[in-house]
């Protein structure tokens, strides 16, 4: 085995060029060679100078057209940012302000049944028809003094004309208010 690796390796050595020999970081051999680092630090470090000598001049790759148009994409950009940012603020103190409503109107509204509640306790109808019969002098109508009839479409009545004082005619009047 060890003499087809030495043919191997004589081939591959052979093909490679100068060049390829000192940019190959591969060492073949049992003893590993030193490289000229020397040599090519000073030789990075001058293009690396003619590189950072050109990222310092950017005045000279941009011109003044090119600096205004990203000026005036960043102060598009910086419109757009504010403008959302007080969108969003409107639409937090619009929540909160609907949140802060409707508190108020479920404190009103168990207020108002409270309210009605302590109200329709409170009122006594048999007391109510007692001042009114004895007190106003009401009276109970009597059958003849009840009309009724059919009404089609609405819940309410429209009074055009004063109702007769006598009873024979309430009948009449009815029937021709109803037309």
């Amino acid at each position: 085995m060890a003499e087809i690796r030495s043919i191997y390796t004589k081939k591959r050595t052979e093909r490679r060029t100068d060049a390829d020999r000192r940019q190959s970081a591969c060492v073949e051999g049992a003893t590993v060679r030193k490289l000229r680092e020397p040599e090519r630090r000073q030789s990075r470090g001058k293009q690396l100078s003619v590189q950072t000598s050109r990222r310092t001049k950017p005045e000279q790759r941009m011109g003044i057209g090119y600096v205004l148009f990203l000026a005036a994409a960043l102060g598009v950009a910086m419109w757009v940012c504010v403008g959302y940012l007080q969108l969003q603020a409107d639409n937090t103190a619009r929540a909160k302000n609907i949140a802060a409503l409707e508190t108020q109107l479920s404190t009103l509204k168990d207020e108002n049944d409270d309210e009605y509640n302590r109200v329709t306790t409170s009122v006594d109808l048999e007391k109510i028809r007692d001042i009114a019969v004895n007190e106003l002098g009401m009276v109970y109508a009597n059958e003849d003094q009840v009309v009724l009839y059919d009404n089609e479409g609405s819940d309410y009545v429209k009074q055009y004309a004063d109702i007769p004082k006598d009873q024979s005619g309430l009948k009449g009047v009815l029937g021709t208010i109803s037309r």
